[in-house]
């Protein structure tokens, strides 16, 4: 087993388990009671990147229990803590019964929201392209400080400048 006994993902990624309800909130409770049970060191809640069960939201899930959950709102965060984080008995009325895959369900939302879907998607790329240069940055930095003992380094960028 890893570092956790259990492991919880709350999606709040994307538009549709937000606006579905109030997974910032949802993942602050469940964080509270982690702690204030003292259990920070067996439980870990942490955001998750879009589980693609869009539609069903907000998800959550708990492993390594494979425990899938649907609808669920900030007022069940106490329920699924007790229930199930403490005493292992997941919450019947709230569990994710859905075949394994890509369950997703998008049609029902508005315009608006859909729309901002596209836009994370944009804003993905955008953060891929940042921290790909950021890393070659680094890299380049990384390279010109090992500069051979001995040169300076104004004589090394000297050698490379353009002519």
């Amino acid at each position: 087993m890893g570092q956790y006994h259990q492991h919880v993902f709350v999606c709040t990624y994307g538009p549709y388990c937000p606006f579905d309800g109030d997974t910032e909130q949802l993942l602050k409770r469940l964080k509270e009671r982690v702690a204030s049970s003292g259990l920070n060191n067996e439980i870990r809640i942490n955001r998750s990147g879009c589980l693609n069960q869009c539609g069903h939201g907000p998800n959550l899930v708990v492993y390594p229990d494979g425990v899938w959950y649907a609808h669920v709102q900030p007022s069940d965060a106490d329920e699924i803590f007790e229930s199930h984080l403490l005493h292992g008995e997941p919450v019947q009325r709230l569990l994710h019964r859905a075949p394994p895959g890509n369950n997703k369900d998008s049609a029902h939302y508005p315009p608006s929201v859909r729309e901002l879907e596209k836009q994370e998607k944009v804003n993905d790329k955008r953060r891929a392209a940042l921290y790909a240069d950021l890393r070659a940055a680094a890299a380049a930095s990384a390279s010109a400080s090992e500069t051979p003992a001995g040169v300076s380094a104004a004589a090394t960028e000297h050698d490379h400048a353009p002519l």
